[in-house]
């Protein structure tokens, strides 16, 4: 994505009037008003960005898009502006758009939080033309801002996966940052960060599995025969018991994928691991899959194969 296409982003009501937009087709429905006296095309082809790109329409001198959407826009596409369904059985839908503004700036617009700070040069980077907080002010944010502290882990597997930023750099951010709001939470995340995290539901499911009392895990590591043949990527490994978990998204719904996770695991238990399987309605059920995990790690453990593994794995940098 290059420069913003400026017929997204919104023009005030009067200077559209000046420049020969008549009142009848800005009241049509080609045109929409994100906010107060202001319109745009009511065309858009990515929803997410183009609530970014209406805020960006009233952002004071000196603002800049922070947060998720400062994220979204250097390419972390699951950082997108929504929580999960419910956080501590709240419904959470459309995470407003974070705007790092001078202190003592106020912005009242709908859809739209401010965040009064001074920013450093460096703090700040250009992208598409938007004004946005670099990588690692991005990360420190986030993590802080999060609601909890799934969220901060989760959010900050993302950032991590795209390279935005890494733990030192955030590490050191934060000390250079003392007393800011909600760093105590961006500590405890700093060490359940996994940049090899390739999912949101992979992260969370590692967190639970932490919950569950299980070690620490490998996440997506490449798993191989004792000959060297490469077997597979489990998302999350236990290698002590050889227990390993997938989460199974919409992606391996189709037949084709199914298929091929089918053939991979009997190579995979073949070896002697076990595989449990996740989906998101059994991550809707946490207890009830507390109990299951607990269960299998156990079994794992305290089953005797009859022959010894015939697998390995490779431990990637994280």
């Amino acid at each position: 994505m290059g420069k913003i296409d400026g017929r997204l982003l919104a023009q005030r009501r009067r200077d559209l009037l000046a420049a020969g937009v008549t009142r009848a087709q800005l009241e049509s429905a080609r045109w929409v008003s994100p906010h107060f006296g202001y319109h745009r095309s009511a065309q858009v082809n990515d929803p997410i960005r183009q609530r970014i790109l209406d805020a960006t329409a009233v952002m004071p001198d000196h603002a800049v898009v922070g947060g998720w959407a400062s994220a979204y826009l250097q390419g972390v596409a699951y950082l997108d502006g929504g929580w999960p369904r419910t956080v501590h059985g709240e419904p959470r839908v459309g995470e407003p758009v974070l705007l790092v503004v001078p202190p003592g700036t106020v912005v009242n617009r709908p859809g739209i939080r401010t965040l009064r700070a001074t920013l450093e040069p460096e703090d700040v980077v250009e992208c598409h033309g938007i004004r946005c907080t670099s990588g690692v002010r991005t990360t420190y944010d986030v993590l802080r801002l999060a609601p909890d502290l799934t969220e901060a882990v989760v959010s900050g597997d993302c950032l991590l996966h795209a390279g935005l930023a890494d733990i030192d750099t955030v590490s050191a951010y934060e000390v250079a940052h003392p007393g800011r709001r909600g760093v105590r939470q961006l500590r405890a995340a700093l060490p359940l960060l996994d940049k090899l995290a390739a999912s949101p539901p992979e992260s969370r499911l590692r967190l639970l599995c932490l919950r569950a009392g299980l070690p620490p895990l490998e996440v997506n590591a490449p798993i191989f025969d004792v000959d060297g043949t490469f077997l597979g990527i489990v998302d999350l490994l236990e290698p002590v018991s050889g227990l390993g978990l997938e989460y199974d998204g919409a992606y391996h719904r189709d037949i084709g994928q199914h298929t091929a996770d089918n053939h991979r695991e009997e190579g995979l238990e073949r070896r002697g691991l076990t595989i449990v399987r996740v989906t998101s309605v059994d991550m809707a059920d946490e207890v009830a899959l507390v109990s299951r995990i607990r269960r299998a790690h156990h079994t794992c453990l305290s089953t005797t194969p009859l022959f010894p593994p015939r697998w390995t794995f490779h431990r990637r940098a994280a």
